[in-house]
């Protein structure tokens, strides 16, 4: 666990150095959310994340995932990105005849594509198109959302909502076949801002998940999980912090029969708690 930590705080102090004093920053007030806010043509921005979750049945689970992505502005109204993704997983089975296992792992490299259609500033509700390929040793991924959102109260108050489709290629480390799975998820979230600069808000998230790929080949339904929590984010000229934390409802529900599939209202697949950090400096 120290290893990552000095990881962590060696990809901060690699960003920070970078921060002039001029610019205003690209605003993210969600930690989960994606909003239709994207950088001007020309704008750069380094962006650190930082994932905790814990709390899986059967087992101590603790992961801790880190991306470090840069951003540039094709125009006013299309952003890529690029990412490395880091993980570090502890996992300890309440069984003590089964071993415990403590990795350390660069995960893939990813690719975001953002094209927004219309902006909440002039029009009733912004829309924007994302997608987002990832590859890595054992594991593929491809992530499309449509980002939606709207302002209230002279831009106080941000609504938005993202619906989000992704496929997944997992493999075990090392090689043998890829498992193929989906998951369909939709966030919701409300921000208001509460002082200059700071917003307060609550995300929402419901996640269908299932073996196989929708629309590729058999899809095979597993469970659907909720979870809920507050934001907060802070912004001062050419930089931003966001906080956030989700915790699972233990109202989730088994969708192919397995026993172990959802234990006491909880999915075994998600998180029982979710804490993420993100932080932005543009330049």
């Amino acid at each position: 666990m120290n290893r990552y930590w000095g990881m962590m705080l060696g990809a901060a102090a690699c960003v920070l150095p970078m921060m002039p004093g001029a610019a205003k920053a690209d605003e993210t007030p969600f930690a989960a959310l994606y909003t239709t806010d994207i950088l001007p043509q020309g704008g750069k921005e380094v962006e650190q994340w930082l994932t905790y979750e814990h709390g899986r049945p059967f087992e101590s689970w603790n992961h801790v995932e880190g991306r470090t992505e840069l951003e540039y502005g094709l125009t006013n109204d299309f952003q890529i990105a690029a990412y490395l993704n880091y993980d570090y997983f502890s996992v300890r089975p309440n069984d003590p005849a089964e071993p415990s296992t403590e990795t350390l792992d660069f995960s893939s490299g990813s690719i975001e594509a953002i094209y927004r259609i219309a902006d909440p500033y002039t029009h009733p509700v912004g829309v924007a198109v994302y997608l987002e390929p990832a590859f890595g040793p054992d594991s593929r991924e491809i992530e499309a959302k449509i980002l939606l959102d709207t302002h209230f109260l002279d831009d106080r108050l941000i609504l938005a909502v993202n619906g989000i489709l992704e496929y997944e290629w997992e493999r075990a480390p090392g090689g043998g076949p890829f498992g193929h799975a989906t998951e369909l998820t939709v966030l919701a979230g409300a921000s208001y801002r509460v002082a200059e600069g700071f917003y307060a808000g609550l995300e929402f998230e419901a996640k269908h998940e299932g073996d196989g790929l929708l629309f590729g080949e058999a899809f095979h339904p597993a469970a659907d999980s909720y979870r809920i929590g507050p934001t907060l984010h802070y912004a001062r000229d050419n930089w931003w912090v966001t906080a956030g934390w989700l915790a699972q409802l233990p109202t989730a529900a088994t969708l192919n029969g397995e026993p172990d599939e959802v234990v006491g209202g909880f999915a075994h697949e998600v998180p029982r708690h979710s804490l993420r950090f993100r932080f932005g400096v543009e330049f």
